[in-house]
């Protein structure tokens, strides 16, 4: 099938790019790294796939899903006033939304299911019995069905034609698995890139790929179609930069302890 896009593809991958950083910021720091702090420990090192805290406890650990829960919601509100915002705007608040939602849901399910990962600890302090651990299970996939059909449904006036949609979700898709392996590359756990960052921005996200699909079928031919995506130079060099910090300073990690 020949893919045509009218959308510019490097300020697609530029939009993607930040939005999934954002997700990567919000999950480690904001989650982690500042429950650590508030916990009254000290973050030995922080990464873009590892936070190394003094001290360890169920708070700590559930901060990096509960910042990416809380940041997604705040993106889905977002994404509720789209009228209101240009294409760039738009798709931004669509995939921030995509990669914090489908990061807290999936890790729920992985975690819960392998008994690691970020659920794990808590549950075994709270010493969660077995059917409340395949009820999480359960939730999380739920929870993940419903936000690739949330997804979707925001992408219907991007789905004429459904490659439309196609191309821009898989632009974001590359982009965040490019980004995320790129500054995993110079953390110094072995093999960090394969075994950890790109399983972490493109399995958690693996359901965006499915949204097109959705999105097809809540377009309506009477709706407006939103702009062609222009070059946006500003988009473009922001998500330099943010990838310039990210594999500089989250790849090696940033030692914060004193």
């Amino acid at each position: 099938m020949h893919l045509k896009s009218t959308d510019n593809i490097p300020t697609l991958g530029a939009i993607g790019i930040i939005a999934y950083l954002a997700a990567d910021i919000a999950h480690h720091a904001l989650g982690h790294g500042a429950a650590c702090v508030i916990e009254g420990g000290r973050i030995n090192r922080l990464s873009s796939i590892f936070v190394d805290c003094s001290r360890t406890g169920a708070a700590i650990d559930l901060a990096g899903p509960g910042a990416n829960l809380a940041l997604g919601l705040l993106a889905a509100l977002g994404v509720h006033f789209a009228d209101r915002l240009s294409t760039a705007q738009r798709l931004f608040f669509i995939l921030l939304a995509a990669f914090n939602l489908m990061w807290f849901a999936m890790q729920l399910v992985f975690s819960a299911l392998t008994r690691t990962d970020d659920w794990a600890w808590p549950m075994h302090v709270w010493r969660v019995a077995e059917p409340a651990r395949y009820a999480a299970i359960a939730m999380g996939a739920l929870a993940y069905v419903f936000i690739v059909r949330f997804i979707g449904a925001s992408l219907a006036p991007f789905a004429h034609p459904i490659n439309r949609a196609r191309i821009i979700v898989g632009t974001a898709w590359l982009g965040a698995g490019a980004i995320a392996c790129a500054t995993a590359a110079f953390d110094p756990h072995p093999a960090a890139a394969l075994r950890v960052a790109a399983p972490q921005s493109l399995l958690l996200s693996i359901g965006i790929l499915l949204t097109p699909r959705h999105a097809a079928r809540a377009a309506l031919a009477e709706n407006p179609l939103p702009a062609p995506l222009a070059l946006s130079i500003a988009w473009i060099a922001s998500a330099i930069v943010a990838a310039l910090v990210s594999v500089a300073l989250l790849g090696p990690g940033i030692a914060l302890a004193r």
